[in-house]
């Protein structure tokens, strides 16, 4: 039979919770681990709103759609790719990279952070903001294509 573990000894196996309320409105429920692996549950219960644009030197993040609608977004050679992504699709960031994400209303959204956590940097990409913010929802929408898979 399971044993319930008490918040209060969550510290002794090198876990800790953060959870925050974004400028943006956004709820953060966030888990980590001591090799800083985490899993966050985002949810957005406001209007739509946008992330600030970031990129990992060496951790990946899987996105998740539990609920609502996300637009994810990546820099790419060319042009940001935006990419569709509904109940029960997911995302794959690459180290690098540059992404954000657009959380329509009552979007429920599960990260994982992994891979080598050991310096969970965040390195801002204020070009993609410079793309991404100023788009209002029905821009947004209009500039996604489906991913057929599900996924990325």
């Amino acid at each position: 039979m399971p044993v319930p573990i008490s918040g209060d000894c969550l510290p002794t196996f090198g876990i800790t919770l953060r959870h925050e309320q974004m400028d943006n409105g956004e709820l953060r429920f966030r888990l980590t681990g001591a090799d800083q692996s985490s899993y966050i549950r985002c949810e957005n219960p406001g209007p739509p709103v946008w992330e600030n644009a970031h990129a990992h030197s060496r951790l990946r993040e899987l996105v998740l759609v539990q609920r609502g609608r996300v637009v994810f977004v990546e820099s790419a050679k060319d042009a940001p790719r935006f990419l569709l992504l509904e109940a029960g699709d997911f995302a794959l960031t690459t180290p690098g990279i540059p992404h954000t994400q657009w959380l329509d209303r009552d979007t429920v959204v599960h990260t994982v952070k992994f891979g080598d956590c050991t310096d969970p940097d965040w390195i801002p990409a204020p070009h993609l903001d410079a793309v991404t913010h100023p788009l209002d929802p029905s821009e947004t929408l209009s500039r996604v294509r489906q991913y057929p898979s599900g996924g990325k």
